[in-house]
């Protein structure tokens, strides 16, 4: 799509919402959105920083089941399937993110939060199984409130409470790719003061790359790419003990079987079906294992209302994930990993909200703590130095000559992290000017400790990486300033400057396990308006920032086929980000709404310093040039960075005789080029994706209510990279795909 393409709709929504072509027939004003960004209820429309919700309508409507879903409608925010596992993504908002998010040692700047629980990795980010009342995307550093590693967001999934009143609703769907689904929710009261919920979901789709070929396997599993086989639940539970203290707890669990994505040599522009050789382009069938992921978590919530204004919160957080993680890139790096890793958290928080000063002072005092272990075994493989075409293949027990892959052996990794933090935040509103101005100021202590160690497996050690071990602590206040003005009711502006950090830590993957970085700290400034127009018909609001970030965490990936297996993370210069968010949502008429939403970001690096004691980037063998203590500052990019990337959403209901209900969806995402690493840059074609849903609701029958829903993904079949790993290994587009589900209340 070229630029005059992407302005035109967006000039158009623009002119809009500004009143320039103010439309003829305006009968329905938006709904209020709620959202907690500050921890406490508030309209978006009154929070002074920029971020965008998602409704359960919307992500019903827009088919938003994962972490990945979340960027068709939020364009800040970009995603990936790690290059091992289509189980785990890695996030990127405002062009900042974590390219190594199956690394231990690493975390993810941005925070992931369920009601309130901080999640630290996000490996099995199924959204379904939550029962969502809506998403929230916080944009920029969250250095206050959501001040663990949240340095360049937030994103906030909200689950809906028990209700007061028995329900009941069923699902169950089929597509192609021989995609099958089915689930419920059920709401139990168990009396007037406790009132429970139980959600579960199951859902299977077949591989669409066929792993085929007239080779033999030796016994060794052969399974197709992309396929996955997942299921989930979740029980919540409300107790309001007395009138003034309320309980919530929840758990819920989720466990994944898939295969990862396959990656081809060649960049035509077109997905492979199925598997084949690199020489010559036969069909060969690779060895390719069933990964597993398992997730499970703990939320307890208790609230008292002390009166005055006040409330006392306590969020009590459990979770546990274990991954198991197979994949096969023989015919493209030469290469193979097992990666079997797990974590467990821990984390407590404690809030005191109130208000004071005849309700001028609104404030938040809270204290975190949150503790993490984890444990890794990786193990790696290769065919690049072995007759073999499958580094994943056992020898052939009938040869005198090496016919399998080569076991690179084991290392091991051992993690500890501990986080402590005491924060506030204040909000005062003088008498001056009609209340009309507020001033808002946030401060957050942390001190983080981590503890990391690397050792072998005795009974396959590896060749590659020694042991060694390393202990790193970190103290850091961050702060927040905001000062707020309301021109209208329905006009307001704001002016914000945050701070926030990404504690340092270590790469698992370097030669040296003992070199460590230092913490990534920023700075944002923010501008931004809040607004709606023609009676609440058109909401319009936008954020120009600039973000300045120093000890940039850079990964830098060693080259295939024989360096494949090494990363170094390093700090490495500068960066700076300015852009622009543009959110626009306007009734058009009675029955259709159309959603613009816009992003623009402008990215540089500057003195972008290899170490001195880099591997990767010291020569022979590993670089064919000395690198060190040079600035690559022009051959380095910021990963996932788009800089225009844009999302439209057109929405029309048709009620028809005997009260039930057409809803027509259609939504269209686009970014352009992208880097998928920033030490080789590595271009990834720009995406447009085109995808619809069509309900029929309100049809009933007897006591039930039913709703049919036909729904399409990637209608017009893109086919374009997403993923360029090492430039020899080339990730597309998931293919058009389609279904029907059907939907039972009671």
């Amino acid at each position: 799509m070229s630029q005059q393409q992407i302005r035109a709709p967006l000039a158009a929504a623009i002119a809009l919402a500004m009143g320039t072509a103010a439309p003829a027939t305006l009968a329905q004003q938006l709904e209020e959105v709620i959202v907690t960004a500050q921890k406490r209820v508030e309209s978006i429309q009154d929070a002074p920083l920029s971020v965008a919700a998602f409704s359960e309508s919307m992500l019903e409507n827009q088919g938003i089941q994962t972490l990945g879903d979340l960027t068709l409608q939020a364009p800040s925010l970009q995603a990936y399937d790690f290059p091992t596992s289509t189980s785990n993504v890695s996030l990127f908002l405002r062009g900042f993110g974590n390219t190594d998010s199956q690394t231990l040692t690493i975390d993810n700047p941005i925070g992931i939060y369920i009601d309130g629980v901080y999640i630290s990795r996000t490996s099995g980010a199924t959204l379904n199984v939550l029962d969502l009342e809506r998403v929230e995307i916080l944009r920029g550093p969250q250095g206050t409130l959501f001040g663990r590693n949240s340095s360049a967001g937030a994103v906030n999934f909200i689950t809906k409470k028990p209700a007061e009143e028995f329900r009941a609703s069923f699902n169950a769907g089929v597509g192609n790719f021989g995609q099958y689904s089915a689930g419920g929710d059920f709401d139990v009261p168990l009396g007037d003061r406790l009132r429970t919920k139980l959600s579960f979901d199951t859902e299977k789709r077949d591989g669409w790359v066929e792993n085929t070929g007239p080779n033999g396997l030796n016994g060794q599993p052969g399974n197709d790419y992309y396929y996955k086989d997942q299921q989930g639940g979740r029980f919540a539970l409300t107790w309001d003990a007395t009138d003034n203290l309320t309980v919530d707890y929840a758990y819920d669990r989720s466990e994944i079987d898939s295969t990862a994505q396959y990656y081809q040599q060649n960049r035509n522009g077109r997905q492979e079906e199925t598997t084949h050789l690199l020489l010559g382009g036969q069909p060969y069938q690779y060895v390719l294992p069933e990964s597993s992921t398992e997730m499970s978590g703990h939320n307890l919530t208790v609230q008292w209302l002390l009166g005055n204004g006040m409330t006392l919160k306590s969020i009590t957080g459990y979770r546990d994930m274990e991954e198991l993680a197979w994949q096969n890139w023989s015919d493209t790096l030469f290469f193979a990993t097992m990666l079997d890793w797990s974590t467990e958290s821990f984390s407590q928080e404690f809030q005191w909200l109130g208000t004071a000063l005849d309700q001028r002072l609104d404030y938040i005092v809270g204290l975190y703590y949150f503790d993490e272990d984890g444990s890794k075994d990786e193990e790696q493989f290769t065919n690049g130095a072995s007759f073999s075409l499958d580094a994943l293949a056992e020898p052939l027990a009938s040869t005198s000559i090496l016919l399998g892959g080569n076991n690179l052996g084991i290392h091991t990794i051992e993690t500890s992290l501990e986080s402590k933090a005491i924060y506030g935040q204040f909000t005062y509103t003088p008498t001056v000017l009609d209340s009309r101005l507020s001033f808002t100021l946030g401060l957050r202590y942390t001190e983080d400790e981590r503890d990391a160690t690397r050792g072998v497996d005795p009974a396959n050690p590896t060749i590659q990486f020694p042991p060694g071990a390393n202990s790193l602590s970190y103290e850091r206040t961050d702060y927040t300033a905001v000062v707020d003005f309301d021109f209208s009711d329905n006009i307001s502006a704001y002016a914000r400057i945050a701070t926030g950090y990404r504690a340092g830590g270590s790469g698992e993957r370097t030669l040296d396990f003992s070199q460590t970085f230092d913490e990534e700290d920023n700075i944002s400034y923010e501008l931004g308006l809040k607004s709606e127009m023609f009676d609440r018909r058109v909401r319009v609001n936008a954020a120009l920032f600039a973000t300045n970030y120093d000890n940039y965490i850079l990964t830098i990936s060693g080259q295939p086929p024989m360096f494949a297996s090494f990363v170094e993370n390093v700090n490495a210069g500068e960066a700076e980000i300015n852009g622009i968010e543009i959110d626009v949502t306007a009734a058009l008429t009675e029955s259709t709404t159309l959603t613009v939403n816009y992003s623009y970001l402008d990215t540089s690096l500057s003195d972008v310093i290899v170490p001195d004691d880099s591997f990767l980037l010291g020569g022979p063998p590993a670089s064919a040039v000395d690198r060190r203590g040079q600035d690559i500052s022009d051959s380095t990019f910021i990963a996932f960075a788009s800089e225009n990337a844009l999302s439209l959403a057109l929405d029309h209901a048709v009620l028809l005789s005997g009260g039930s209900v057409m809803n027509f969806h259609l939504d269209y995402a686009w970014r352009d080029e992208v880097f998928s690493q920033p030490g080789m840059g590595l271009p990834v074609n720009d995406l447009g994706l085109l995808n619809g849903r069509v309900s029929w609701s309100g049809l009933e029958l007897g006591a039930t209510q039913w709703q049919v829903s036909l729904w399409a993904k990637n209608l017009s079949d893109e086919e374009e990279i997403v993923y360029n790993l090492s430039n020899a290994g080339f990730q597309y587009s998931i293919p058009r795909t389609y279904g029907v589900e059907l939907e039972l209340q009671l």
